[in-house]
């Protein structure tokens, strides 16, 4: 035999720590949803209870309403968007963020007629009707 060649063992062992290191990547990129549908799990989070998510786009809309409130005393004649960032420079909110700790981007629409709508976009949530070229 020829004992400058690899072995049995030696190939069945790097192949082994191949597979230990695939099945590693695989579950580190699943936790951060690479992988998966929003409906799945992670760990015991729940990621789809949109309750949390209908109540983080209430608070954006208080907070857009107080703003749209104290810089347009007389009303606009055309629909404004307040986005988040502006909100938080502006101090009247804080940044939202989700279970998992990850910041939500999003905005409000501010019709004529006072009335709002607030869109959010979170890492496995985004309201139905979000725009991106609003944030």
């Amino acid at each position: 035999m020829n004992k400058n060649g690899w072995g049995l063992r030696a190939e069945l062992g790097f192949l082994l720590l191949f597979l230990i290191c695939l099945l590693i990547a695989t579950i580190g990129l699943h936790r951060l949803g690479i992988f998966g549908s929003s409906d799945e799990k992670i760990g015991t989070i729940e990621l789809t209870d949109k309750s949390d998510y209908s109540e983080m786009e209430s608070k954006l809309v208080e907070a857009s309403v107080r703003y749209y409130n104290n810089t347009y005393p007389n009303g606009s004649d055309d629909t404004v968007i307040v986005t988040i960032d502006t909100l938080k420079s502006n101090g009247y909110m804080e940044a939202l963020t989700d279970k998992l700790g990850r910041e939500c981007k999003g905005y409000t629409k501010v019709l004529k007629t006072g009335t709002a709508v607030s869109y959010i976009r979170c890492s496995f949530y985004k309201t139905t009707g979000y725009n991106e070229e609003y944030e």
